[in-house]
């Protein structure tokens, strides 16, 4: 797709839309062609100087990776496995299956099979094995939803309930930690950047109630191009009314108050940019796991109680094969730097690409 065949692009997704301006601004020297399926623009095809191809989805890192190795990632509860077969630190816990999916797996292997952990098992496996909070979190999603950090049986309970009327299919459960949790992104050997994921919170002036501040910080997301908050999330008048307070509450000058307990940017969550400080041995760890799962591209989620030290205490809490970096971008222009540079690195690179060869 040349520059002047281009269609109107402001509905397309984020990345197809940074991949056209690469590509218009001559940034992708190796690319010779894009061509964009113009009605939703969630796939492309790029064609290189060499005459190899590239097909682009989604988020455009997915595809750099092996499709079972991309398909463990995407599943906490296989992820957690082959990460404790390994040897590496993850948060305790266990997968648990709801009923109704054991049965249509039954029904589909033709056999009834008597290993599954039932969802029903759950709080008597935190009481036994874990402590109180712990979080449950969908087996196979993202963006932070469905993920409950429940501190008594009764909050475990309610979130089973949910997703069993959700239709999900399994669920981790794994203990709290009381660490700082980083994302950080690793393509082949080399980390492209570390931040620490901080949870949506508010800051009070002493006149605008706790609502009101949270849709300040909605529309401040929507004017640098980012989604807004969720305003109907369930957990953030759950999470309020455990400490007490409610959304009509006025928060006094300079108090903040964290409204979830989930740090993913996108649930309101910020970034604050620590690659400068990461040690070389959390560089290193993360570096060997993506490689360990055989990805080439991977978020690594890691709890760390401090980066710059090689023997702080560590956790991993997942791994994404597609880590999104359009929040990240949108926290400034430095991170927009980065951001571009990583797409562009990987939008041009046609070194793992084949060149077709002609029939005869």
């Amino acid at each position: 797709m040349e520059p002047d065949d281009a269609p109107d692009t402001h509905h397309y997704p984020w990345v197809t839309k940074l991949l056209l301006s690469l590509y218009q601004q001559g940034e992708l020297p190796n690319v010779a062609r894009v061509d964009v399926e113009p009605r939703y623009g969630y796939v492309a095809r790029i064609s290189y100087q060499n005459g190899s191809v590239r097909m682009f989805l989604g988020h455009g890192l997915d595809g750099l990776n092996n499709a079972a190795a991309s398909r463990i990632a995407r599943d906490k509860g296989w992820t957690k496995f082959f990460l404790q077969h390994l040897g590496y630190r993850c948060a305790p816990g266990e997968k648990f299956v709801l009923e109704t999916f054991a049965e249509d797996l039954d029904r589909r292997l033709g056999r009834r099979f008597r290993g599954y952990l039932f969802s029903s098992e759950a709080p008597a496996f935190i009481e036994s094995s874990l402590t109180y909070p712990v979080y449950l979190k969908p087996a196979r999603g993202s963006l932070g939803r469905g993920i409950y950090k429940c501190f008594t049986t009764e909050e475990v309970r309610s979130a089973i309930e949910e997703y069993r009327e959700a239709g999900r299919e399994a669920f981790v459960v794994e203990q709290a930690l009381s660490m700082p949790d980083y994302r950080v992104v690793v393509q082949g050997d080399e980390v492209l950047c570390c931040y620490e994921r901080r949870p949506l919170s508010v800051e009070g002036d002493g006149v605008s109630n706790i609502g009101e501040l949270l849709t300040n910080v909605h529309l401040g997301f929507r004017a640098r191009g980012r989604p807004g908050v969720d305003m109907d999330d369930v957990r953030l008048e759950r999470n309020l009314a455990r400490v007490g307070l409610s959304l009509d509450y006025v928060l006094p000058t300079g108090l903040v108050q964290q409204l979830l307990e989930v740090s993913n940017l996108s649930a309101g969550g910020r970034a604050v940019d620590r690659l400068p400080e990461l040690h070389d041995r959390w560089r290193a760890l993360c570096a060997e796991v993506t490689c360990q799962f055989g990805l080439h591209i991977c978020g690594v989620d890691l709890a760390c109680a401090d980066i710059t030290d090689p023997d702080a205490d560590y956790a991993i809490l997942e791994l994404n094969s597609s880590p999104g970096l359009d929040y990240y971008a949108s926290e400034g222009e430095e991170q927009m730097a980065v951001v571009r540079g990583l797409y562009r690195r990987v939008f041009d690179d046609a070194s793992d690409l084949r060149v077709p060869q002609a029939s005869r």
